[in-house]
């Protein structure tokens, strides 16, 4: 749902404003900056929807975790629908997109920092990591489908293309519903936001479904300390900002992906390549994470491990500034990929990190406040970035580019000041 627009930027452009100017442009991609905007304001309001309901006898476990995610699937279906009254072709439509955008990203908030706190409470101690790299990558599967089939659902008669089994009914729908006719950008995006509706009634019917059950390590669930607590320790400061500015790199090169290189790229790329190759940078870092995730399980060497894959993402965003500048569209392909690769892989590293160093915080906690720095930095750099690019040069993204290179290596050196004990590896006994 996030990133729905983004790969079609121009597109939807036309369709909403009939117009292409900077303001235009940057408005459709408010529809995406608006879930890093929502987010810092209301998390610390959803904490208390995931703590356990306490009766007389105790507090029921597990009943918290539900609760959450429940309230967050309610939210998305919700915006989903508001989304789909704006398929309106005009200003007024767009209001109405707008809108529905900002109940969808309302539900991140109770979404986004569940995986640690899932992971603790349904899983044993050796497959946690794992556990929270294929739940964070499954949230970057669906922006990757998000990436792919939203420009040919644009630009193409029917959906001949492999998704992932999760969004294999939407696929259908769509196919079922064109039935093999031509149908015009608006058409299609109302088909394409209508699908993505149903789509959410389901994953709301599935997730009421699978938290009735009580967690196998509920148990484990624990405060222990203030949470405004963290943020009087250099370590989790550190932390934030570093993964602040990743993350902020992540959300700038995705949303902003097409103005970085249709300009420098001008007859050689279009609109379908943006969205194919937004969407290979995401499977490749599904891939990565899970990886990383198995690794760590084994490992439990955090430090060395955020610290190379935070390296290694540095490099790959020069990489890709230099392939603009030179115009290889190979470097650019090699240097995206491993953007993903790496920058992908290390979040779920840090909130597992997290959560070792400052145990015996809830993992919902630092979690949390590490998605609300996050997502400051993806408004920030996405904001700045797209206001900044120089339309008169081929490569207008060239100095929001440097500043963002510049921007990852002060991360990755805040990144190797992070250290400390493996605090709920030594307190977990299973």
């Amino acid at each position: 749902m996030w990133i729905t627009f983004s790969p079609s930027l121009y597109d939807f452009v036309d369709y909403y404003f009939h117009t292409t100017s900077n303001t235009t442009v940057n408005a459709i991609s408010v529809l995406s900056s608006v879930y890093m905007f929502v987010y810092p304001l209301v998390v610390p309001l959803a904490f208390p929807y995931f703590e356990d309901y306490k009766t007389p006898l105790g507090s029921v476990p597990g009943n918290g975790l539900g609760r959450g995610v429940l309230i967050g699937a309610v939210l998305n279906a919700m915006g989903a629908w508001i989304r789909w009254l704006g398929n309106s072709p005009s200003p007024m439509g767009f209001g109405c997109v707008l809108v529905g955008q900002t109940v969808a990203a309302l539900a991140q908030v109770f979404m986004l920092s569940i995986p640690p706190r899932l992971a603790v409470a349904w899983f044993p101690k050796n497959e946690m990591n794992l556990a929270t790299s294929i739940a964070v990558a499954a949230n970057g599967l669906g922006i990757a489908v998000g990436c792919a089939w939203t420009p040919m659902a644009v630009h193409k008669d029917t959906m001949d293309t492999d998704v992932p089994h999760l969004l294999f009914l939407q696929v259908i729908i769509i196919i079922i519903i064109k039935k093999k006719k031509r149908f015009h950008s608006g058409e299609i995006s109302s088909l394409l936001i209508h699908s993505i509706c149903l789509m959410c009634m389901f994953v709301l019917l599935f997730v009421w479904i699978s938290f009735r059950e009580t967690p196998f390590y509920s148990h484990r669930a624990v405060i222990g300390m203030s949470p405004v607590s963290l943020w009087r320790q250099k370590t989790f400061v550190y932390l934030a900002i570093a993964y602040a500015i990743i993350m902020g790199a992540q959300c700038a090169i995705i949303t902003l992906l097409a103005q970085i290189i249709l300009s420098p790229f001008q007859g050689r790329v279009d609109m379908r390549y943006v969205g194919l190759l937004g969407s290979m940078m995401l499977l490749v870092g599904v891939i990565s994470s899970i990886a990383v995730g198995y690794c760590l399980d084994r490992t439990r060497n955090y430090r060395s491990v955020c610290n190379r894959l935070f390296f290694f993402t540095c490099l790959s965003v020069v990489g890709l500034g230099l392939a603009i500048e030179f115009t290889s569209i190979l470097g650019m392909v090699i240097s995206c990929a491993s953007f993903g690769i790496f920058s992908y892989a290390i979040v779920p590293a840090i909130f597992q990190y997290a959560s070792e160093l400052f145990y015996p915080v809830n993992e919902i906690i630092p979690t949390g406040y590490l998605f609300t720095v996050g997502n400051i930095a993806g408004v920030l750099f996405v904001s700045l970035m797209g206001w900044s690019q120089n339309e008169e040069d081929s490569f207008t993204m060239r100095l929001p580019m440097l500043c963002l290179s510049g921007s990852l290596f002060v991360g990755a050196t805040l990144m190797t000041r992070v250290a400390g004990p493996m605090k709920r590896s030594s307190a977990l006994t299973f």
